[in-house]
């Protein structure tokens, strides 16, 4: 736990140092959609919250924190380096009444430098059974492809982002784990940085008999904006899962922000 943390600190203080370059000027409409861009040229550091509602038998109020941040690399002139990771840490109520962190997910993507409408990068990823305390953690570890698509058009950013693992080491004793996952999203920017989506994070756990994937509906709205000369992006959303397995949260809500740290 003492590493993670750690870890984290380091991370925090590197992102400081980046945030020291001087920024490009970037219309704040366009900055919107880089924003939704999961492999744009740009630093973000998105803090998000996750709400899940009735989930498990005793139909608990789960809250996780995470910390998600995008840091891209030039390779060359017409090639990035991404890396992203995901960093929860989770609290369940009575009667588990646990929290801590989760596993650890890092991803790394190869994405193209063009000025194409059709944007996409490629990669693999990696979860990390660093929970603590153990009944947070999955106890595998897991690895697969990434990949990530999308249309870059005036009004309207749409595309997937989308991964696949399976579990390939850890604890004997826990469940194996193959899952795919598909991060959609179809945002429609208005002026001055707002933007209504819908933004479904569909699973399917392939080990699972019965349903074995969720279907969410609802909505997404965001901003970006400035404070001082930093520009900032914020979000909320609600959706319901109208197909879901069992046991499974039947509605969540997100909220988050993120600091955007363009690059030259």
């Amino acid at each position: 736990m003492k590493r993670s943390i750690l870890g984290i600190l380091i991370f925090g203080l590197a992102l400081t140092g980046f945030s020291q370059e001087e920024k490009p000027k970037v219309d704040i409409s366009e900055l919107a959609k880089q924003s939704q861009n999961p492999v744009a040229n740009m630093y973000q550091v998105p803090l998000s919250y996750l709400g899940d509602f009735n989930s498990g038998k005793e139909n608990l109020y789960i809250s996780t924190l995470m910390l998600k941040p995008v840091i891209p690399l030039s390779l060359s002139p017409k090639l990035l380096f991404i890396f992203r990771a995901i960093v929860p840490v989770s609290f369940i109520p009575d009667p588990v009444n646990k929290s801590g962190l989760s596993d650890i997910q890092l991803q790394f993507y190869l994405s193209p430098v063009n000025k194409s409408k059709f944007i996409w990068g490629a990669g693999p990823m990696i979860t990390i059974p660093s929970g603590l305390p153990p009944e947070m953690c999955s106890g595998k570890w897991t690895a697969g492809p990434a990949a990530a698509g999308l249309f870059m058009l005036k009004h309207i950013v749409t595309g997937a982002l989308v991964t696949q693992r399976w579990s390939f080491a850890g604890d004997g004793s826990a469940a194996d784990i193959s899952q795919l996952y598909i991060d959609a999203f179809f945002n429609f920017n208005f002026k001055h940085g707002w933007a209504l989506g819908y933004t479904p994070e569909i699973y399917v756990n392939w080990n699972q008999g019965g349903t074995n994937w969720n279907l969410p509906v609802g909505l997404n709205i965001s901003k970006v904006f400035k404070i001082g000369k930093q520009p900032l992006s914020a979000n909320v959303s609600y959706f319901y899962n109208v197909v879901r397995p069992d046991n499974y949260t039947d509605m969540y809500v997100k909220a988050g922000l993120t600091l955007l740290i363009p690059r030259k």
